[in-house]
């Protein structure tokens, strides 16, 4: 078996990075057979839409790479914003200059990246939940929430890929149901820490409202934003528990809550996964977690899967049962 054979989508990825990479006006005529079957691209497909799929599945592989590797394929492919638009050559010398190295070992860079895409292409993927319509998701979220604060808030740190040319605005959703027989209307306030404005908001409910965020400038399809928001819900008491239900495609999940330490939860449980209405009935999951001795616990999810659950509930068991009136 030829090495050729052994690597088919390193082959058409060498043949996509010549010249301007995934820039090039040919880009749908250059596009193999390996590539278009792993991209779902099907041959009734127009240019645009046959350019959407592969930058997105690209773009997505190539976020599961070190960040060397990373770096590479996406300047080898004309997707890294700052070498876009170059052709091959000058973007290899602009990969030597950030790595600090040669341009020979900028094209071993290469070279390892493409070989581990080819894996990753080759490989099942079991948990692609795409929403076409999304205009953007989420590959990494981080969040804090602070419960020895009164009130309580939250803070979240997101790097987002756009599903879409000329993505300028997001539209961020934010839950807070009430504890029965307490205040009935939340008051939740939106403060953007880095990346973005908040133009708009809206409270669509007595427990959920939307802001609509301003990006500093659109991003191109492909193209990775983070940014950092912090949530204050002006409520006197909270429902036991945390849970990211994602709506879009939300490919990884941590979260940090810290509790007072002068009344912590005598029981937290994991939530990993489940419907809503497990959560309602507050039914423990057995999957303890235990409070360090700062008062905080931490979980980690990967391959989240839209209108599940994920996250944490706790219970303070003198205490009577939120669920009843």
């Amino acid at each position: 078996m030829t090495a050729e054979n052994s690597f088919p989508f390193v082959r058409e990825l060498n043949e996509l990075r010549r010249g301007r990479g995934l820039d090039a006006t040919d880009l749908h005529q250059r596009i193999g057979p390996c590539l278009r079957a792993a991209c779902e691209i099907a041959d009734t497909d127009q240019p645009a839409a046959a350019r959407h799929k592969l930058v997105l599945r690209l773009t997505e592989l190539c976020g599961r790479l070190p960040a060397d590797l990373r770096l590479a394929a996406l300047a080898a492919l004309g997707l890294h914003e700052e070498a876009a638009g170059e052709f091959l050559d000058r973007r290899i010398f602009w990969l030597a200059s950030v790595l600090d190295r040669d341009p020979r070992t900028a094209r071993r860079r290469i070279d390892l990246a493409f070989r581990r895409l080819d894996e990753l292409l080759g490989a099942p993927d079991q948990n692609r939940d795409l929403h076409p319509l999304a205009g953007w998701y989420v590959e990494s979220m981080k969040a804090m929430v602070r419960l020895d604060r009164d009130p309580p808030d939250l803070q979240e740190e997101r790097r987002i890929v756009a599903e879409v040319d000329e993505l300028d605005e997001l539209v961020l959703s934010f839950s807070v149901p009430a504890v029965p027989g307490s205040d009935p209307v939340p008051d939740i306030s939106a403060d953007v820490l880095f990346g973005g404005e908040v133009v708009e908001a809206k409270q669509v409910s007595a427990s959920h409202a939307q802001f609509i965020m301003r990006l500093p400038s659109p991003l191109r399809l492909g193209q990775r934003h983070e940014y950092g928001i912090r949530f204050a819900p002006q409520r006197t008491s909270l429902r036991p528990y945390y849970v990211l239900t994602p709506l879009r495609r939300c490919e990884k999940f941590s979260v940090r809550v810290r509790f007072d330490r002068a009344d912590p939860p005598s029981r937290v449980w994991r939530l990993n996964g489940v419907p809503g209405r497990v959560i309602d009935d507050g039914v423990d999951s057995g999957d303890a977690l235990t409070i360090n001795r700062v008062g905080e616990v931490g979980l980690e999810f990967h391959g989240l899967h839209q209108g599940l659950s994920y996250g944490l509930q706790w219970a303070f068991d003198r205490s009577f049962d939120p669920r009843e009136d």
